[in-house]
């Protein structure tokens, strides 16, 4: 008997050991690959660098500036929508991000890498990078192609960019997001009103790139430094003779100007 329970001790050990298999990320890709797991993790434990993109601005939002005329205005806000972040090889090529969110109510599978910078925070975190090596720039978009100007922000993920928002960006179905919401405070001789500029249209699409050289490895993500010179959005516009049309033409022809790198 006592032969016997020994026997069955072993076989025990043999049986528990051989459950025993460590899980683990075995995407060759993720930053904590991990080459001697047993089973994946399916993808919930994979860590993956992130594009990181931080606006500075020295506008002081207490100052008040002089536009072409004879007005003075002040800028209270900016918020814009960033969207379709790309990182430039050296090549032309293109890398984006892993994440993907399903726009709704059309169901099209894109790139998630959408957000809403303000003039009240700076940094913003893009999503998973989907490649590494050396880029000479970044692209990106302020404001939304068709399909995301589209989309139904009550059907979209709760706290997403194209999703339901305390200071929402979203007009309406008809004419879709702004793409620009500037709320700036005028003065004309004595008298002093409060104006907000939406952009909105998927022809007022802007296209951002900038050169610069930068590399990304497994194990650390990018953050990108630009400067924003948004007084620069309000040069050649005299808010007086200037219609709303007018003005936010001259809005989005500046809009590619007010970025540079650090």
């Amino acid at each position: 008997m006592k032969n016997l329970s020994v026997i069955l001790l072993i076989f025990s050990v043999f049986i528990c050991a051989g459950c025993m298999r460590e899980e683990g990320c075995l995407d060759t890709a993720a930053s904590n690959f991990a080459p001697g797991a047993d089973t994946d993790c399916a993808a919930d434990c994979c860590e993956y660098p992130k594009i990181d993109l931080r606006f500075f601005t020295d506008i002081d939002t207490d100052s008040f500036y002089n536009d072409t005329g004879t007005m003075r205005f002040r800028v209270d806000d900016v918020r814009f929508f960033v969207s379709d972040v790309q990182l430039i090889q050296a090549d032309a090529a293109l890398t984006g991000v892993r994440n993907t969110v399903t726009l709704q109510p059309s169901g099209e599978l894109v790139e998630d890498n959408y957000t809403i910078a303000d003039l009240n925070s700076f940094s913003y975190e893009i999503g998973d990078v989907a490649d590494y090596g050396d880029f000479v720039g970044i692209r990106f978009n302020v404001g939304l192609d068709a399909a995301a100007n589209a989309a139904n922000p009550n059907q979209m993920p709760t706290g997403h960019a194209l999703g339901v928002q305390e200071d929402t960006m979203h007009i309406s179905a008809e004419e879709g997001y702004a793409f620009q919401k500037i709320d700036l405070r005028l003065i004309a001789a004595a008298d002093t009103s409060s104006q907000t500029f939406n952009v909105l249209g998927n022809d007022k699409l802007s296209t951002i790139s900038l050169t610069d050289s930068f590399s990304i490895q497994k194990s650390f993500g990018i953050q990108i430094q630009m400067n924003v010179d948004y007084l620069s959005l309000f040069e050649g516009i005299d808010f007086e003779a200037d219609n709303d049309n007018l003005i936010i033409e001259k809005i989005v022809d500046n809009t590619p100007g007010i970025f540079s790198i650090q």
